[in-house]
């Protein structure tokens, strides 16, 4: 299993190199795990419920290329877990490339807010859809690398 370093120090903007306003194939996305049930311990495999899509159909992740390990936890520290309502838990991340989300007919938006968000969009819209973006996260989830925080 990859495993990362804690970090608890601050990021200093500077210190994070810029990146296209696209989103490259071979780019590496988070998606920051906050639940236990995101992932699964025992066979070291990230949960399809990760990827599960929110109502907006409009799934956080985060551009990780070019980034330290401190970095990377730091981003999902500051903007995800102490963002939540009430402030949650960094389990991990689920590593994917941008080119595994494409394959699977949907994108990955960069709206960059904060610095270096995206969202994955392109699911299947409506409720009689759902079975489909279920599948589509199961996809998602098989071909995610799972990193736990140590």
């Amino acid at each position: 299993m990859p495993s990362w370093t804690t970090y608890a120090g601050s990021m200093p903007e500077e210190s994070i190199p810029e990146l296209p306003t696209t989103v490259g194939s071979t780019e590496s996305i988070a998606r920051y795990l906050t639940h236990s049930n995101h992932y699964h311990r025992q066979d070291q495999t990230v949960s399809w419920r990760a990827f599960k899509p929110p109502q907006d159909l409009r799934l956080s992740v985060f551009r990780i290329d070019g980034l330290s390990t401190e970095n990377i936890w730091e981003i999902g520290q500051v903007n995800v877990v102490e963002r939540m309502t009430p402030p949650g838990n960094l389990h991990g991340v689920g590593k994917i490339q941008a080119s595994d989300v494409r394959e699977l007919h949907l994108d990955i938006d960069p709206d960059n807010s904060p610095s270096r968000h995206a969202c994955i969009v392109g699911w299947p819209e409506g409720d009689e859809e759902k079975h489909k973006r279920m599948s589509l996260a199961q996809e998602l989830a098989a071909v995610t690398t799972l990193v736990l925080r140590s």
